[in-house]
């Protein structure tokens, strides 16, 4: 049976000789897995620039639940990206997001609320108006309280670190990075490069502590070399 659906581009594989796996987090059924056949054949239906990270597409897929796999009969990108790609702080930061919603996204159900900010924050991104050099701040502290780890005010955030032992929170004062987490995306906030590293660091062990398998960043030391 065929469903229609919006999907949000995770990560994609290469399979077998020129097929591909592909993640998606889809408005109708959360994080799902996907079969392309053929994809990268001079043939092929979709073309693999449509399974590049955070592309924002609309599906039609065949969906069973309680399966593994799943398939695409059609895919088309209702938003091209204008300046993600060619932005290096902003690839940095679609990079290093892209990263942590592998490692955090595992409800196989539902979340319209979730799919609807995950949507609208990578259009914010792309469209690059104002200060969006604190945006992956903001964008993680938002989605804790989507995967159920909020810990709603900055002061709470901040004493959970420290009764973990997590060094050099003693530079973070609660008001300012409260500031920053409160205001909009783009909004200007006085954060300099070295709080916002610090901050970063802060939400990264915050996420540790609440996710046994977030690990390790790859993309976290490019992240820090273009936003120095």
């Amino acid at each position: 049976m065929l469903n229609k659906t919006k999907g949000i581009v995770i990560q994609y594989m290469k399979y077998r000789e020129s097929s591909l796996l592909v993640t998606i987090y889809t408005a109708e059924f959360g994080i799902s897995s996907y079969v392309e056949n053929g994809v990268r054949s001079a043939k092929a239906k979709h073309k693999i620039a449509l399974f590049q990270p955070l592309t924002l597409l609309d599906l039609e897929v065949y969906h069973k639940p309680g399966k593994g796999l799943h398939r695409i009969s059609e895919a088309k990108c209702y938003y091209p990206y204008r300046k993600i790609p060619f932005d290096i702080a902003s690839s940095s930061i679609a990079l290093f997001l892209t990263e942590v919603l592998s490692k955090v996204l595992r409800e196989e159900e539902a979340n319209p609320v979730l799919f609807s900010f995950l949507e609208e924050s990578f259009q914010i991104l792309d469209q690059g108006k104002g200060h969006l050099e604190n945006f992956h701040l903001q964008f993680l502290w938002r989605l804790s309280e989507f995967l159920g780890f909020h810990a709603g005010q900055v002061a709470e955030f901040l004493d959970q670190l420290r009764e973990a032992g997590v060094q050099g929170m003693g530079d973070l004062e609660a008001s300012t990075v409260q500031e920053l987490f409160d205001a909009d995306y783009g909004d200007g906030v006085g954060v300099n490069r070295v709080q916002r590293a610090a901050i970063l660091r802060a939400l990264i062990y915050y996420y540790g502590l609440h996710m046994e398998s977030f690990g390790e960043l790859r993309s976290l030391q490019v992240l820090q070399e273009v936003l120095s």
